[in-house]
């Protein structure tokens, strides 16, 4: 995992923290029962906190997946960071 990655999947686990990290990497709004509507505006909140970002609200309904997040980090963020 690269620091996007464990990054992000530090902010899956402060929101779901009953989940693995193999279940984080593969967790999506249809496979994490308790992903809903309050689960995804504190998931939003705690990934702009961790990576100093705003995402716009109306963005949030693109965001179901794990990958859709780090998709979402790796166009926006990692270009900006220094990853070693």
């Amino acid at each position: 995992m690269d620091e996007i990655e464990v990054r992000l999947a530090g902010c899956f686990s402060a929101v779901f923290s009953n989940l693995t990290t193999g279940e984080i990497i593969k967790a999506s709004s249809n496979s994490v029962h308790d992903w809903d509507s309050v689960a995804s505006v504190a998931l939003l909140a705690v990934v702009e906190e961790e990576f100093g970002i705003r995402i716009e609200t109306e963005d949030l309904a693109r965001f179901n997946s794990y990958d859709d997040f780090l998709s979402y980090l790796r166009e926006t963020v990692a270009p900006s960071m220094s990853l070693n």
